[in-house]
């Protein structure tokens, strides 16, 4: 199944002592197939220590670890594109600090497609997930969908994807954890129609400094990134950050002044990100046309009563029936089809908002 050079660097980022530095260093920068401990051991005795030099050098020659590693990985159904393959992601393989392997679990040609990253905050308006689970659904017709797993926006953009299957979740920790708990069931539906990439050993627990390293990836395999909301400082912001960084083209959900979840989006539009409030704003950036969905089709009174919601931004809907001289009681049906067509949310309190 895989190369000897595979084995190698598959081995080898399975052993959680030896960091991706030493591994560059090991290979010579990646320029060999094979690491070299000899050439440089003085290097990673000071780096590591001699004991865990040792450890490392032991149990990368084991045999029997190789065998019970290959076959834990096998069990699990867990497949390993490393960089000497070329099966690897193409974008992926063209930023600077590439994994050396992606641990996939799931429908591993989902790498070959076409991607498109959409994050962002565990604290998102109820609008703007309802919007990002909009887009992302329509971007699935060009796109494989790539985000996190995390509550809040990155739930929303795999929900939104899954349907269609079109969805890659990278993970910050290997696959023996499911993080966090809360999307169990999620990761395990992504897991079955999706993929699960992951460039940390099934053994590796979640950490905070994992995740914006993490981000990186997400960035790097995507042709672009939608940053759905985000702080003045998230780890959406981060994933932007590397997008520019790799020459990716950013975009962003914009907001009304003072709203805290989306001060990072504005800022990068500020900066020159690509404002969308339409899944057509990222499609014309790519040269792309959508499929126009004809169930979206409005009639008067939905029309009507659309316009007035998206006027108000945050409507209250006994001011709406009054403005239309009509009963609270007589909207909900109305209210309930424009729900379905995803052209507004429900915020409580008798309040709605529109999704542009």
């Amino acid at each position: 199944m895989y190369t000897e050079e595979e084995k190698n660097i598959i081995t080898l980022c399975s052993i959680k002592e030896i960091s991706y530095k030493c591994r560059e260093i090991l290979y010579d920068g990646m320029n060999s197939r094979a690491p070299d401990f000899e050439k440089h051991k003085s290097y990673l005795i000071k780096t590591l220590s001699c004991g865990v030099y040792n450890k490392v050098k032991s149990e990368y020659s084991d045999p029997l670890y190789r065998e019970e590693l290959f076959a834990r990985l096998h069990e699990a159904g867990i497949v390993c594109v490393t960089v000497f393959s070329n099966r690897y992601p193409r974008y992926l393989a063209n930023i600077p600090d590439a994994p050396h392997v992606l641990f996939c679990k799931g429908n591993k040609d989902l790498l070959f497609t076409r991607c498109f990253a959409v994050v962002g905050s565990r604290r998102t308006q109820p609008n703007m997930l309802k919007l990002c689970k909009k887009i992302t659904r329509e971007l699935s017709e060009h796109f494989t969908i790539v985000s996190g797993i995390a509550d809040g926006a990155d739930t929303a953009a795999v929900e939104g994807a899954l349907e269609s299957g079109k969805i890659i979740s990278v993970l910050a920790n290997g696959f023996d954890y499911f993080y966090p708990a809360c999307n169990k069931s999620l990761i395990e539906k992504v897991a079955e129609k999706g993929l699960l990439l992951s460039e940390f050993p099934p053994d590796e627990s979640p950490k905070s400094y994992n995740f914006p390293v993490r981000n990186r990836i997400i960035a790097g395999i995507s042709e672009g990134t939608l940053i759905v909301s985000a702080g003045k400082k998230s780890g959406a912001g981060i994933t932007a950050n590397y997008a520019a960084e790799y020459d990716r083209d950013v975009f962003a959900f914009p907001y009304s002044p003072g709203v805290a979840s989306g001060e990072g989006c504005n800022k990068l539009i500020k900066e020159g990100a690509t404002l969308v409030e339409t899944v057509d704003d990222v499609f014309f950036a790519f040269g792309l046309e959508s499929k126009k969905n004809e169930n979206n089709v409005l009639t008067e009174t939905e029309s009507e009563l659309y316009n007035i919601i998206k006027e108000y931004g945050e409507a209250f809907i006994p001011d709406v029936a009054k403005k239309l001289g009509k009963q609270p009681y007589e909207l909900i049906p109305v209210l309930s089809s424009l729900e379905i067509k995803e052209l507004i949310v429900r915020l409580g309190g008798n309040r709605y908002s529109a999704i542009k």
